[in-house]
């Protein structure tokens, strides 16, 4: 019988999760941001109607999942203006 330290038994955190759906000139918007408990938030994932998934597109961490999902809807903006 294999006896593991308390340290290994303990659960990971819970990850939150939020998303935004939108549209901007036409095209379809999404954008989900994840944030482990007690840690920073971050862009996931940003979706453009026909566009491949841009994964983790942006590379900051940030305070609450409200501003990361403003971050992903900033970047996608950007993507489609140009």
């Amino acid at each position: 019988m294999l006896i593991r330290p308390e340290k290994e038994l303990e659960m990971a955190p819970e990850i939150k999760r939020d998303t935004l759906v939108t549209s901007y000139y036409g095209k379809d918007i999404y954008v989900e941001a994840w944030q482990a408990e007690g840690g920073e938030a971050f862009v996931h994932v940003v979706e453009i109607s026909e566009l491949p998934p841009f994964k983790r597109p942006v590379r900051n961490n940030f305070v609450s999942l409200e501003e990361a999902l403003n971050a992903g809807l900033r970047f996608a903006t950007r993507q489609i203006d140009y």
